[in-house]
């Protein structure tokens, strides 16, 4: 996966379209998050539930192949052909899914799906590090603003489209096309804005070089396995609460949403004060650890609740928002002490713990589904 490096001598100064770019974020989080907690219940109508994990497997791992040679399509095409080109896969393969019928469509679909949206993260990463350039001091406000919003936004994803299913007697349809939908303003702004981008140089990963620095910096490889512990934990809760709750437990999908939007809201309210905390007042490691905490004991409780109350699972939920909150933090910030800027190696490979962790955590929550009662 190649990161983007800057060469402003040989290169025209970009205009600053900040605003735009930071406007496609918020768009793409809405678009991804107001389908993250239905796509296995999308799934589960065509495949059993043991098998959904499968099929994230599988789109996971073929992510990872993509980013380690991403590189050489940004080479050949550029970044806004790309985004591009992704932007209008996923229109077609969302738009497709709400009116998928069969296996045989559903699941290339659900795949193109699932591989466009990292891709696509990573593209808008491109753009806003050549509209941020080397001088982040007059951004930082803004990121933080962006990080609030990212996370409110986050929480009212689930909450709209699970209303939109409770609306349709159980329909996907209408959440998915409101999904879709949502890339048309994305198109408009890399179209409008971004059409003459000017390509920076783009590094390909040495990915054995990088796993031989994470295996030789125990601070850098602590943290790695930390994130990765995070990511699995956070496809756990994707996939397979939105099964337990409205089916086990027999929630309502109104109810489900209500249930995430609360728990959402521990990113709202704590994620941007954690950061500050551990800057300045308790170490990252420290709060690291007590997120892990929280996140083992609160997760814990879903084995033991069996009552259908919204209220129950909204506290519950939240209280495992809270803790990963705390590490999701404090990971992001210790990494970047650990590393600097001439590191693109390491920062490269780090951007795919998403992936990796969907990867085996999608396999051990198949087999736990097959072989556990």
């Amino acid at each position: 996966m190649p990161k983007a490096s800057h060469s402003l001598g040989l290169r025209q100064k970009p205009k600053r379209h900040l605003i735009p770019i930071y406007a496609a974020t918020l768009l793409l989080i809405f678009h991804a998050f107001i389908v993250a907690y239905i796509n296995s219940s999308f799934l589960e109508q065509f495949i059993p539930a043991a098998a959904v994990g499968t099929i994230y497997t599988v789109g996971s791992a073929l992510s990872v192949i993509i980013f380690l040679f991403i590189s050489r399509v940004l080479h050949k095409v550029g970044n806004f052909k790309l985004t591009l080109a992704l932007l209008i896969l996923d229109l077609l393969a969302v738009s497709g899914m709400a009116f998928a019928e069969s296996l045989r469509v559903a699941i290339p679909l659900f795949l193109v799906h699932l591989i466009s949206v990292p891709l696509i993260v990573f593209n808008l990463d491109v753009f806003m590090e050549e509209q941020i350039g080397n001088n982040e001091t007059s951004t930082g406000s803004r990121r933080g603003l962006l990080l609030t919003l990212s996370s409110l936004i986050g929480a009212i994803s689930p909450l709209a489209s699970s209303f939109l299913i409770d609306n349709a007697s159980g329909s996907f349809t209408d959440a998915y096309m409101l999904s879709a939908i949502t890339l048309i303003p994305i198109i408009v702004i890399l179209v409008f804005f971004f059409k003459d981008f000017s390509d920076p140089e783009y590094d390909e990963i040495d990915l054995f070089s990088a796993i031989r620095t994470f295996w030789e910096q125990s601070n850098i490889r602590y943290v790695f396995l930390a994130s990765f512990s995070l990511q699995m934990f956070f496809m756990a809760m994707v996939v397979y609460a939105p099964l337990y709750l409205t089916g086990t437990i027999g929630l309502s999908w109104a109810e489900f949403g209500i249930v995430m939007f609360f728990a959402q809201l521990a990113y709202v309210f704590l994620e941007y004060p954690i950061g500050i905390i551990a800057d300045n007042y308790i170490g990252e490691k420290e709060m690291m650890g007590f997120g892990f905490l929280i996140i083992a004991i609160s997760t814990s409780w879903i084995a033991f609740i069996t009552v259908p109350s919204v209220m129950i699972w909204s506290i519950v939920m939240f209280i495992t928002r809270v803790g990963a909150s705390f590490v999701e933090a404090t990971t992001e910030s210790y990494f970047f002490k650990q590393t600097k800027s001439s590191d693109a190696q390491i920062i490269s490979f780090f951007r795919i713990t998403r992936p990796l962790a969907y990867v085996l955590g999608a396999m051990i929550a198949s087999l736990s589904l097959l072989y556990l009662p």
